[in-house]
């Protein structure tokens, strides 16, 4: 077992963006307490620094926790049903059952080695005491490092007060007023404003940080106006300040009415444009790019042309942060982002009317953001486009949330949720994507198309869920809905989903008509949408599933043609592994591997596990037909780590499982139970990002196979398998592959599949061969 020390770092805390000051002993008390407690919460006022404080401990506990340690971010949380959602998010899982959020975390995290930071648990209070008690009672190895303004009150909490940063007294300035780590923190965040502190002025550092009472957040605000103040012009303005608040007693001014202070001297040095600008800023949750910012915040006494420059003024502020877009498939580009309290301070300066407003602007442009990913999303964008949305996950919530708040704009959330379809299902959602649709759709059953949309792809949502009653009744009130408005179109994709619903209930002949008959509707459009195309996909799965691989190999490939016109990758990955599905079932192992790793090659882009799920299921069960049965059981290892982030195994389909279970039931066989299971435990501890692209190359069957000994007595059969030897008796009996077949009780391909191996690993060209090489043997046990 690897050393704590020597452990790689799993999880996904930040880069820290600023230099940590002080905290020594705060970080020794907070790891003390982990040690010896479960649940250990920051509290404290806003500003002093909770969040930095957790995320330096997490980092110094990074490699003591075998599975991670994980930042899951609450402050744009507002529905405290969103915290579960939230937690398995972040751990990547992506809940495909019915069971419920909940269950699929706690079965998640059962064995798991994990520290889990809940940072800003303040809004959703009760949502966090939930989710607390479903990870604790449910992982005894699991530990969690929450952040609030007030205490969780789960039982067995240790609360610890993160204290502000000490401040010398005045019998102190003398002598070490620059060793003060509230001193050091002014000091060095001053220095990006190209301060340098000049020779005998520690002493009024010393005195503004005691204005400030030694609260990190107002500290650095204030260090941030040396750029245009003096140090003596900063010290009486913040004086000013408190005098006003405290009626001229410095003394009785609580902590949290020094940073309200702080915030309102910050707001003051403010121009009239930037004052605006920020109260505008704080409708955004989790961050916004220029082009929102510019369609949200613009107008109404702000000229557009004057936005740049004034956020360029509040990032120097540092009322506003300056952040990079995530890398990968989005555009290089800017970011920007308000800290929570610093959002909070800017929403209240709106009054009521404004605040509407302004929600109904943000609004407004994330339904145009979601209508425009959908309407491109099939073609060549498709990466981007999903990185975009992932991006601005956050203030999709908080849009949706909007909508669902206020009756007269329900109609536009069922809008902005239908929209989203893909982001629901291609990218992982679909618990939190039903949650939302069926929140909305409870709201409003005005018979429109908007309504008829949701019905739809809830009807998706909840039968790859399991939920089939559920996802039969929504399909056919989309249908009855399109009826009434005479739109062909929804009705069509109401038939496609009543036959998706059909297929979860095994009626696999009224499941391919409909689906046939909703893209023979569909195809006639001007517009082609992967929703459409998806109709073709899940005939050609029920094809393979009715025996019929003919039909189903037409299907997917008419698909792919589409897709490749189009520039799409999405739908042509499950086109490609239901072609090799259907390969595989008509005996083409090979070919059906080279679809299944290009399918799978572009799920892992995506990040889209159920597919990958269902890929590599295919891909272990085709090197299991060809005899390759040690590859097969490093796949179904890959498969140990992908279906419980998922939740349900092969949409639970008892045909795929049945075919599943064969195929594991030949390879361990053939290996034998402690070989398969050491070479699925080789894979199974591996990083997904790290298997999965061994899979798509073929790389993992390069890895030896370590046999152990064989028992006294058995025979010495070199290289060949149990299975092998059994074949290579039976073809030196003279018998064929359909005699072996029908000896072996295995199917005639498998059977042709073990005698081209025995050939492969012999180096032989012919049967001939392998019969003198087994009466080789046999001489060989005779003499020993």
């Amino acid at each position: 077992m690897a050393s704590r020390t020597s452990r790689r770092l799993v999880g996904n805390l930040p880069a820290e963006r600023t230099s940590f000051v002080g905290r020594r002993q705060e970080c020794a008390d907070v790891r003390e307490l982990l040690s010896r407690s479960r649940l250990v919460t920051l509290t404290g006022v806003g500003g002093v620094g909770k969040t930095r404080l957790a995320l330096r401990v997490a980092a110094q506990l990074g490699r003591a926790h075998r599975d991670g340690v994980w930042l899951v971010e609450l402050a744009e949380v507002r529905d405290d049903d969103l915290v579960v959602h939230t937690i398995a998010q972040t751990l990547g899982i992506q809940d495909w059952s019915s069971r419920g959020v909940d269950s699929v975390l706690a079965e998640y995290v059962r064995d798991k080695d994990l520290l889990i930071v809940l940072d800003n648990c303040e809004q959703v209070l009760d949502g966090c005491l939930k989710a607390g008690a479903v990870l604790l009672d449910a992982a005894p190895g699991l530990r969690i490092l929450a952040t609030s303004r007030q205490p969780l009150e789960v039982y067995g909490e240790h609360v610890l007060v993160v204290p502000t940063l000490p401040v010398p007294g005045p019998a102190e300035v003398d002598g070490g007023a620059g060793t003060s780590n509230s001193v050091r923190l002014f000091i060095d965040r001053a220095s990006a404003a190209g301060f340098r502190c000049p020779a005998g002025r520690e002493s009024t550092i010393v005195e503004l940080c005691r204005a400030l009472d030694g609260i990190p957040l107002a500290i650095e605000l204030a260090a941030a106006r040396t750029r245009f103040l003096s140090l003596d012009e900063l010290l009486l303005r913040i004086g000013d300040r408190f005098r006003l608040l405290s009626g001229g007693n410095r003394t009785s001014l609580p902590r949290h009415q020094t940073l309200q202070a702080t915030m309102d001297w910050s707001y003051e040095l403010c121009s009239a444009e930037e004052r605006m600008l920020w109260a505008r800023l704080s409708v955004f949750a989790g961050g916004m790019d220029l082009a929102a910012v510019e369609h949200v915040c613009s107008g109404d006494g702000l000229a557009p042309d004057r936005v740049l420059d004034l956020i360029a003024s509040l990032i120097d502020k540092s009322i506003l942060i300056r952040t990079a877009n995530p890398t990968g498939d989005l555009p290089a580009g800017t970011r920007y982002q308000l800290l929570s309290t610093v959002r909070e301070y800017g929403q209240s300066l709106q009054d009521e009317e404004e605040g509407a407003r302004l929600r109904l602007r943000h609004r407004d442009w994330y339904l145009g953001l979601a209508e425009r990913a959908a309407r491109e999303w099939f073609g060549p964008r498709q990466l981007e486009w999903r990185a975009r949305i992932t991006t601005e996950h956050d203030n999709l919530r908080a849009a949706m949330e909007f909508c669902a708040s206020k009756p007269e704009h329900v109609q536009a959330g069922l809008r902005l949720a239908g929209d989203l379809w893909f982001y629901w299902t291609a990218c992982g959602l679909i618990a939190e994507g039903r949650q939302w649709l069926d929140r909305l759709l409870a709201l409003d059953a005005s018979p429109t198309a908007a309504r008829a949309t949701d019905l739809w792809v809830c009807s998706w949502l909840a039968s790859h869920q399991g939920d089939v009653a559920w996802g039969r009744s929504t399909a056919e009130r989309c249908i009855a809905i399109a009826q009434e408005l005479d739109d062909p179109s929804l009705a069509s994709f109401g038939m496609h989903l009543r036959g998706v619903a059909a297929l979860a209930e095994g009626e696999l002949e009224q499941a391919h008509d409909l689906c046939i008959k909703a893209w023979s509707r569909h195809r006639t459009r001007e517009e082609i949408t992967s929703p459409m195309v998806m109709s073709l996909v899940q005939a050609g799965l029920v094809a393979c599933l009715q025996g019929d691989d003919e039909n189903a190999i037409e299907h997917a490939e008419e698909c792919l043609r589409i897709t490749a016109a189009a520039g799409e990758l999405w739908t042509r990955s499950w086109s490609l592994v239901v072609r090799g599905l259907a390969r595989w079932m008509r005996g083409d192992a090979k070919a059906a591997i080279a679809d299944l790793r290009e399918g799978i090659g572009i799920k892992c882009r995506f990040n889209d596990l159920f597919g990958l799920g269902v890929a590599v299921e295919v891909l272990a069960w085709s090197h299991v037909s060809l005899g390759e049965h040690d590859q097969a059981a490093r796949l179904f290892g890959v498969l140990g780590r992908i279906w419980p982030l998922v939740g349900i195994p092969l949409l639970g389909s008892q045909q795929l499982i049945d075919y599943r279970s064969r195929a594991e039931a030949e390879a361990r066989a053939e290996l034998g139970d402690g070989v398969f299971d050491k070479l699925a435990a080789e894979t199974a501890k591996l990083p997904l990002a790290q298997s999965l692209p061994m899979m798509v190359r073929g790389q993992a069957r390069s890895v030896p196979v370590q046999n152990p000994a064989p028992p006294a007595g058995d025979r010495q059969g070199g290289p060949l398998t149990r299975r092998e030897l059994q074949v290579a008796e039976a073809v030196a009996r003279g018998m064929s592959n359909k005699e072996i077949a029908a000896n072996l009780v295995i199917s005639q391909r498998t059977a042709e599949a073990h005698v081209e191996h025995i050939l492969t690993k012999l180096d032989f060209g012919s049967r001939t061969q392998i019969a003198a090489w087994v009466a080789a043997q046999r001489k060989t046990e005779g003499a020993t």
